[in-house]
């Protein structure tokens, strides 16, 4: 460590001139020729040392975050602020958990949308009857997202529900039109 709390280059902590024998040390051409090379390596060393720090959502740039969210297979929007798209992909493996569940969708609409109003609710109920002969014929699953507010661009919103509802599952987005105005 510097005198600033900053941890020494790799070179400084002399980490293949410390493990040489003794009668390779005393020589001053092998102890130059080694500290070069780990001048060399320092760039090499430094990454793997903070090879965590690189694959931190929190911390990583934002190359490295595409590529994270690739490998994790989460579809991330450009025009996200980062921060949003880092939470998106620190939440993928719980997303992922709870893809096609109301709980997932709510939780994915929250962190992709969390200025939007929105509400799920399904029509899903439970029959019942005596025998399998006298059930009602079931109709298809679906739902219903509430958008209590008016959107210019509801493609993206769109877009999300299909990414995480379940792919047999109907379902409608309603979204709150403009208020007219009196046109006398």
């Amino acid at each position: 460590m510097s005198a600033d709390g900053a941890p020494a280059v790799a070179s400084a902590r002399g980490y293949l001139r410390s493990g040489l024998p003794g009668i390779y040390r005393e020589g001053d051409f092998g102890m130059r020729f080694v500290a070069a090379l780990e001048t060399l390596l320092d760039p090499i060393v430094v990454t793997l040392d903070n090879l965590p720090a690189h694959f931190d959502t929190r911390l990583a740039d934002p190359r490295t975050l595409g590529l994270i969210a690739a490998w994790l297979g989460v579809e991330l929007d450009e025009s996200w602020p980062r921060e949003r798209q880092r939470e998106l992909v620190r939440m993928s493996s719980e997303l992922s958990r709870r893809r096609g569940t109301r709980t997932g969708l709510e939780q994915a609409l929250r962190i992709a949308f969390p200025d939007l109003p929105l509400r799920v609710e399904d029509d899903g109920g439970v029959v019942h009857a005596a025998s399998a002969a006298e059930l009602p014929p079931a109709p298809p699953p679906r739902f219903v997202v509430y958008c209590d507010i008016p959107l210019e661009e509801p493609a993206g919103l769109a877009r999300m529900i299909e990414i995480m509802k379940p792919v047999h599952v109907q379902y409608r987005l309603r979204i709150r039109s403009a208020a007219r105005g009196d046109g006398t």
